[in-house]
């Protein structure tokens, strides 16, 4: 009776921290969404009710021609680093996690390693290549770059994914016909739909949410991704915070419904690329 009294209290120990940290990180985001629909004398009251809800913060948004622009670019260098990343990195996975020589294991160390450089570190060379590329203020410049930023985690994860599939589905197909490319299209791909939803929820966040970026590289206001956008609604003068408010809203609700989504496949790849190593 004692052991089952105290497992019972260790477990309301641990859903009291949980809930604790739940909240602590709920915060933020509660007081983000409440001010949005404050005045901008409100504002400065944290987590205190709106007096009335100020719709007038989301139509000021939705009045700056931009803003729309702002949220498609976002999404197109999202959608198209995503897409480019997922396929240069489980290709490369599979022949590093498929063959035993060393030249493989010493590119996987290379890959791994890039992870760990700085990002304050590459900013000015990035900035030389991009301008002698003539790829300042274009999005390309963004996309390439979020490319090779997500790189180094896929790697990581779809090795570790791979190494835990069997080799004999590789035979099996080898003995029917199938070519290497073909293997990997038909066979492998498929299984990692699991490792490629984990891989794509974090790093289209982080991609979504990236700010040093655009800002060294896209000028232009048409060009702007939505974390650029923020700039719009303030100046040296003259700061609209409802707005600013409402437009931070705006821009976490969609990666936020893309994570909820996509949740139950994230939880289940994040554990197999992870354990499999």
């Amino acid at each position: 009776m004692v052991t089952s009294a105290n497992g019972r209290w260790l477990r309301w120990l641990h859903y009291a921290i949980l809930y604790s940290a739940a909240v602590l990180v709920l915060i933020p985001v509660l007081n983000i969404v409440l001010s949005s629909f404050k005045t901008n004398q409100e504002i400065n009251r944290v987590f205190t009710l709106p007096s009335s809800l100020q719709f007038d913060n989301y139509a000021r948004v939705f009045d700056n021609s931009y803003v729309w622009l702002n949220i498609g670019n976002s999404i197109f260098i999202t959608g198209i680093s995503i897409a480019a990343a997922i396929y240069l990195a489980s290709m490369a996975s599979y022949s590093l996690a498929r063959r035993k020589e060393w030249i493989f294991q010493a590119f996987y160390l290379v890959f791994i390693s890039a992870s760990m450089i700085p990002l304050a570190a590459n900013l000015v060379p990035l900035y030389v290549l991009m301008n002698k590329l003539g790829l300042v203020d274009t999005r390309t410049a963004v996309i390439i770059i979020s490319i090779a930023g997500a790189i180094p985690m896929g790697i990581m994860l779809y090795t570790g994914f791979i190494k835990g599939i069997s080799r004999s589905l590789d035979e099996s197909a080898s003995i029917d016909g199938c070519g290497r490319l073909r293997i990997f299209a038909l066979i492998i791909l498929p299984l990692l739909k699991p490792v490629t939803v984990t891989y794509m929820v974090i790093s289209s966040i982080s991609i979504w949410n990236d700010f040093l970026m655009p800002l060294l590289f896209i000028r232009t206001a048409s060009k702007k991704t939505i974390t650029l956008a923020v700039y719009s609604f303030m100046s040296e003068y003259v700061n609209d915070w409802g707005a600013v408010y409402a437009l931070l809203t705006i821009a976490f609700l969609i990666p936020v419904a893309f994570f909820l989504y996509n949740q139950k496949h994230f939880y289940g790849g994040m554990t197999d690329g992870s354990v499999k190593m």
